[in-house]
């Protein structure tokens, strides 16, 4: 792609790939006003925001008119607040500046952009993204009360509705047909077995209220994507809002223990790997792991993970000989 101050950002109503062999820069917007339509980057330096003069406008009331740069450094671009008075987020970390990679999702206010660097080759097959079924998960989170009215068919409609009636008489399953086989949307956290499930628990399907049973669908929809992310705590938080709204919900309470789980285990392999460096002499190696759970964990300072790898940043400063305080990780 040559670079075009002229026009530095291209809009295209698609999710296509292009098809000319080059490399392009692209943010999709997956929610809000402009969902759907991608920005490809043609210029060194673009500007998000609400105004009507950003490279990138970002229609969100959060949005500040000049809200965050992309600048590129190197092959990479580099994400920085512009002073925004609601800041940024990155996948599920507020950043003032950030190095962008392949599929980082940009979070301005309730606006999301996916980021993606695409390299196409003369030699290269079709390529398949996956672009169009993650802007239906975001769209079923967005409208769940959204309900899309079929065209009705005039000729014939008795006739449709008596074969589809007996239709479905006839392939009822039995009684004694097993859970096993009944499909259930959404189990996306990790290797679910039915059984752990109670699927005719009370909690889980005797809720009458409509708009709670879909606020209940959005939130634990919502969840199960920020896992699949890796986001933890933004999927702990959707499960918790959903057991706010339905207490002891069993789905909801499954999932929210896993996510617990997930994430006490990644942090733990981090620390396993920081203290296998340490013993291995590797201070400097160290120092960037323990950095990794201080930046995972920061805006939770008053966690127990947060605090002791505080206190081995500090131990191994001292062994590397640097002042206290010295060794900053973001």
């Amino acid at each position: 792609m040559e670079f075009n101050e002229k026009t530095p950002v291209k809009i295209v109503k698609s999710v296509k790939v292009p098809k000319e062999p080059g490399v392009y820069y692209r943010l999709l917007c997956m929610t809000g006003k402009n969902k759907g339509l991608s920005y490809f980057i043609n210029s060194k330096r673009v500007v998000m925001g609400r105004s009507e003069k950003a490279g990138i406008q970002v229609i969100d009331g959060k949005s500040s008119r000049e809200h965050a740069e992309l600048a590129l450094v190197g092959e990479k671009y580099v994400l920085t607040d512009l002073g925004s008075q609601n800041g940024v987020m990155v996948n599920d970390l507020k950043v003032s500046q950030h190095r962008l990679a392949d599929n980082d999702k940009i979070i301005i206010g309730q606006t999301v952009f996916k980021y993606n660097r695409i390299e196409v080759k003369k030699s290269d097959l079709p390529v398949v993204v996956n672009d169009e079924e993650e802007l239906e998960e975001y769209e079923e989170e967005e409208q769940p009360k959204k309900n899309k009215k079929k065209p009705k068919k005039k000729n014939n409609s008795l006739i449709i509705i008596l074969v589809v009636a007996l239709g479905g008489i006839f392939l009822l399953p039995d009684e004694g047909s097993s859970p096993e086989n009944k499909k259930r949307k959404g189990v996306a956290i990790g290797e679910v077995e039915r059984e752990k499930i109670s699927l005719s628990d009370p909690r889980n399907n005797e809720i009458e209220d409509k708009d709670v049973r879909d606020k209940l669908k959005a939130f634990i929809h919502r969840g199960q994507r920020e896992y699949r992310e890796g986001n933890y705590f933004r999927a702990i938080e959707q499960f918790e809002l959903a057991l706010i709204l339905v207490p002891n919900h069993v789905d909801a309470s499954f999932y929210l223990r896993k996510t617990k789980e997930s994430l006490r285990e990644y942090l733990s392999s981090i620390k396993a790997k920081a203290q296998q460096d340490q013993d291995a002499l590797k201070y400097t190696t160290a120092l960037n792991q323990y950095c990794a759970i201080i930046s995972f964990l920061q805006e939770y300072p008053e966690d127990e993970r947060y605090k002791e790898a505080e206190k081995q940043i500090e131990l191994l400063e001292e062994k590397v000989g640097y002042v206290k305080g010295e060794f900053k990780c973001y």
